[in-house]
């Protein structure tokens, strides 16, 4: 780390000479993960319970059925199950014996906090960041100290470059979040629903004039919650018992986060099931086709909370096309060391 004094004496001139002026540093911006193992995935006894929750955020009423590649009819939350089946931390290997997916990733640091909208002027004041997530989209979410949103997948690969630096990977990005011991938010085991900045399922009216002004079958957002201190979004490291075990903030929350994977489509028979399976055991990571979409981890502001746990996804995952822009995503980057 730079010293935490600069001595200013030559730069000020003669009248100052010897005067020394104390600059603290700011804070740490990043955290370290060493190289290591660790179990990737959800616990298999969750899976029923998570399909549950979509139901009472998503299917109150009458769901909506969709066809999957294969033709076979579906809803949202019928779907998120396969996901969530495809993302448990078992996988088959020989007879029928189920292991625990274990991967193995090399060192890398992360940021502490999310990218706020003062980080990424700073971007754009060099001419190496588009302007458009500053003036693109609803600018009501534009403020200095909160996290920077509207930000197409692209946008933030390109900002964490200029930083010398790239996306997490979803792998790097759920160490991060659940460390080495199964975790299942980054603060461990308990829902602590007052320590992060979550949102509520939509209304249903809300859900059904969505359906005609926006033009999809059921909204992805939810409604804010005020209840957890902040009405909307919340300036980064706000939440400090939400710290995870390397000392990350706001994984849970905040803003939802982009990460390097694509979603995985078109693998596995056309069902859109794919979590984890096809991916390597060490350092994974799914490139997929330039317009697939992109992995969100972490849960947001205006989403319901069981959707901000460490070790899931949410189920409109497929809408997260790498040039969208919400107002619920932004990012942190990570390096490798």
């Amino acid at each position: 780390m730079r010293m935490l004094a600069l001595v200013l004496a030559v730069a000020a001139g003669p009248a100052s000479a010897g005067h020394v002026v104390r600059v603290d540093a700011p804070p740490r911006r990043e955290v370290n993960v060493p190289a290591g193992e660790f179990v990737m995935g959800l616990e298999e006894s969750d899976v029923g319970d998570l399909e549950q929750d979509c139901r009472t955020a998503f299917e109150q009423h009458q769901p909506t059925q969709f066809a999957l590649p294969n033709g076979a009819p579906t809803t949202f939350c019928e779907m998120y199950a396969r996901e969530l089946e495809a993302m448990t931390d078992k996988i088959q290997e020989g007879d029928d014996a189920l292991v625990d997916r274990k991967v193995y990733l090399s060192a890398f640091a992360i940021d502490r906090d999310e990218v706020s909208v003062t980080d990424y002027r700073a971007c754009v004041a060099t001419g190496a960041c588009e302007l458009d997530p500053l003036i693109a989209g609803d600018t009501r979410y534009v403020r200095d100290d909160w996290p920077v949103v509207n930000v197409t997948w692209h946008e933030a690969q390109t900002y964490c470059r200029w930083r010398g630096g790239r996306l997490p990977t979803e792998a790097e990005w759920e160490r991060a979040a659940r460390g080495d011991d199964r975790r299942t938010w980054p603060w461990g085991d308990a829902d602590r629903p007052n320590d992060f900045n979550h949102g509520t399922a939509v209304l249903p009216a809300m859900r059904e004039l969505d359906r005609y002004t926006i033009g999809v079958p059921m909204q992805f957002i939810g409604n804010s919650d005020p209840s957890d201190g902040n009405a909307l979004l919340a300036k980064p490291g706000s939440y400090a018992w939400g710290e995870g075990p390397y000392g990350t903030r706001d994984q849970a929350g905040n803003v939802a986060e982009w990460t390097a994977d694509a979603l995985g489509l078109g693998v596995g028979g056309g069902d859109l099931g794919v979590g984890y399976r096809g991916l390597p055991s060490i350092n994974p990571r799914r490139d997929g086709r330039a317009d697939e979409p992109r992995v969100v981890r972490g849960g947001s502001w205006r989403q319901p909370a069981f959707l901000s746990r460490a070790d899931v996804r949410d189920p409109y995952n497929v809408l997260y096309v790498p040039d969208g822009r919400f107002t619920h995503i932004g990012f942190r980057c990570a390096r490798s060391l």
